[in-house]
């Protein structure tokens, strides 16, 4: 059973290395502000069905971006969503072939594609290794680091970080570096599925940005 799992992984990488060569618009990478609405790198729970809508009027780049994310297996997500300045579909797709565990020193490991900075739609392919860190019952901190390269320039790859303090399990405040630009912000779960955020892409963009998360697993 373990060898089958392993083979179905290889062979997502295998396709998300595939179609990352092909001309299609790309959804933003890891953690890219301007299609999250945050800054974590973690995957969506198994059958967990994230919607996600992020307006930010004032940028030069991209005004309005919706998402449709899902949890196929623990180490597999995938997503689909469109920019309206764009006027194209975004997609992406995640695996985890490593996963962090409370306790344990590793970090979990994230391999993707995607267009990991704002303003683009170059395809990518990045890597990152993400921790949290529990200090308290009221307070964490989570962080990552990686690598990302433009498929096209792949001999050129650039560095990703984020991180994040996060209170109560409801507020976060959190920042990232796409390589090129920092973005900020401050996100609020105001239940177990609704979470608002509100951001400054590149420093300097306002945004705000609705996510609503729905457990297919519950369902019988």
């Amino acid at each position: 059973m373990r060898k089958g799992v392993s083979l179905v992984k290889l062979s997502t990488v295998v396709v998300m290395l595939f179609i990352s060569n092909k001309s299609f618009a790309q959804e933003c990478g890891p953690n890219c502000p301007a299609c999250s609405g945050g800054a974590s790198g973690s995957l969506i729970s198994q059958n967990n069905l994230v919607i996600s809508a992020l307006g930010m009027p004032t940028s030069d780049d991209e005004y309005a971006v919706v998402n449709v994310r899902y949890g196929i297996f623990k180490w597999l997500d995938a997503g689909v969503g469109y920019g309206f300045k764009a006027k194209k579909p975004i997609w992406s797709l995640r695996v985890q072939p490593l996963a962090e565990k409370a306790g344990k020193w590793h970090p979990g490991i994230i391999v993707g594609t995607g267009s990991v900075r704002t303003g683009g739609t170059d395809q990518s392919v990045y890597a990152m290794a993400t921790k949290t860190f529990e200090i308290s019952e009221k307070f964490a901190l989570q962080g990552y680091v990686g690598a990302a390269s433009i498929f096209k320039d792949f001999n050129k790859p650039f560095f990703l970080s984020g991180a994040s303090a996060i209170l109560f399990e409801k507020f976060t405040v959190f920042g990232s570096y796409d390589g090129k630009n920092f973005h900020e912000g401050f996100s609020w779960i105001t239940t177990d599925n609704l979470t608002l955020s509100a951001l400054l892409i590149e420093t300097r963009y306002p945004a705000l940005s609705v996510s609503y998360r729905f457990d297919l697993g519950k369902r019988k």
